[in-house]
């Protein structure tokens, strides 16, 4: 199955690879069709400004075609650029360069016969002029170059829809397989947790591969698939952007879900080590209110925080995990409109933080089974908020490995509060900080 996995995550690679290249081929075959566009503009508003000089005399007239002839130069050497990939479009870009600079010639001449000799000089020499027929010809050249860049477009944009198709379909048997083979996994391991010795075994095992083996190509599948429901690489059916959009939803998750599994069970197994620094409560509090901020303004939730300033010893990331790990769920089962509040207060040796949510509260019997691996109140609540079911239970982790304890109190329909505790610093020696027990919201995160 991983050799499966490895091989579509290859095939998936390689065919956004080619819908890329595809894409920017119709991307210049659009561009080179401007500059022809343009190329012909510029030569009719300089024969437009030559008849308009011929005809009144106006200096202004001649300033303009002066510019135009300025102008046609450049947009030549781009489309020359442009199409140095068909040896039959340089040809023709050849001749109507040639035909283009006796066409100005020609205007050149008759600018210079009105100069000299007045209108009626210019009107007699018109009879001869090749003017009019260069100009034919200059335009038929464009139409031929036109028409095959609208040729090749319409073979590009078939080939273009074609590897989208193929993109979309790689994709999504990609991430069918990588659910297969994380559900496969993550079943293996919990049907042998109760064999003992084996036990230790198989989650080592388990680490190794999700680390080496899974994590790569999910992240690799996760990319192309968030590239493709960007619309940035072409519009595709509306029911397939949906498809894509739940396929890149389900990685997420897939990812979070690899990614607590590993922590709970390094955590567990002694394989993260603590490593405890002094640092502030107040710090420590106002970092995670700034992380989870984002997310308060899509729930439409207030953060409020309420905080003694404490010097703590602990692993200030692993506190941080922990404070967003609970108020991520705070935000998660809080109605739109209310608030959470995080405060820190001295509890004898330990600071206690809290994090209060005026969410619908969690049941006796259930307050002390959520702490517990895969456990949450409604079963249904991981396909509806998102969550893993492992938040708390790395969250206990962390805390018991500081010396601490963990609990809830609950009453339903009116919220919950989460306490954790960790030990002071001994303040022997350590600067003092300010106090500050206000209650007011210093972040507020309401849109």
């Amino acid at each position: 199955m991983l050799t499966l996995l490895a091989i579509v995550g290859v095939v998936s690679h390689r065919t956004i690879l080619g819908l890329i290249d595809d894409s920017q081929w119709v991307s210049h075959t659009h561009v080179v069709l401007e500059l022809l566009q343009r190329v012909s503009f510029q030569v009719t508003q300089a024969e437009a400004a030559v008849r308009g000089f011929v005809i009144t005399g106006n200096s202004s007239f001649e300033a303009q075609y002066l510019d135009d002839k300025q102008n046609i130069w450049p947009l030549i050497s781009e489309l020359r650029l442009g199409t140095s990939d068909n040896p039959n479009q340089q040809k023709i870009v050849s001749r109507l360069e040639s035909l283009i600079k006796e066409r100005f010639i020609v205007m050149d001449e008759g600018i210079q016969i009105r100069k000299s000799g007045g209108l009626n000089a210019v009107l007699a020499q018109s009879k001869n002029s090749r003017g009019p027929t260069l100009s034919l010809q200059i335009s038929a050249l464009v139409a031929q170059m036109r028409g095959e860049e609208n040729r090749l477009l319409s073979e590009r944009n078939l080939r273009e829809q074609k590897s989208s198709s193929r993109a979309f379909v790689v994709a999504l048997l990609a991430v069918f397989l990588a659910m297969a083979a994380v559900l496969g996994s993550v079943l293996l391991i919990f049907r042998d947790l109760t064999r003992g010795r084996e036990v230790d075994r198989l989650k080592s095992e388990f680490v190794s591969i999700v680390s080496h083996e899974l994590r790569t190509p999910l992240t690799s599948i996760h990319g192309s698939l968030g590239l493709l429901a960007s619309g940035l690489l072409g519009g595709s059916a509306e029911k397939g952007k949906r498809m894509l959009e739940i396929a890149v939803n389900n990685t997420d998750r897939l990812i979070r879900l690899l990614n607590d599994i590993l922590d709970i069970e390094k955590l567990e197994s002694g394989k993260i080590q603590m490593h405890p620094l002094p640092c502030d409560s107040s710090e420590l509090l106002s970092r995670a209110a700034e992380v989870m901020t984002p997310m308060a303004q899509d729930h439409h939730i207030a953060i409020h925080l309420s905080n003694s300033s404490k010097i703590i010893n602990a692993d200030p990331d692993r506190i941080l995990q922990c404070l967003t790990n609970l108020l991520s769920n705070a935000i998660k089962f809080s109605e739109a409109g209310g608030i959470v509040i995080m405060r820190a207060t001295p509890a004898g040796e330990n600071l206690r933080f809290e994090v209060a949510d005026q969410g619908r509260g969690i049941p006796l019997d259930k307050q002390e089974a959520i702490f517990e691996r895969f456990q949450q109140v409604d079963a249904s609540d991981s396909r509806r908020k998102g969550g893993t079911g492992l938040g708390l239970a790395i969250t206990r982790s962390i805390v018991q490995q500081h010396g601490g304890k963990v609990w809830v109190e609950s009453q339903m329909g009116k919220g919950s509060t989460f306490f954790f505790t960790v030990p002071l610093a001994n303040t022997a020696g350590q600067i003092p900080t300010s106090e500050s027990n206000s209650d007011a919201p210093i972040i507020t995160a309401t849109q």
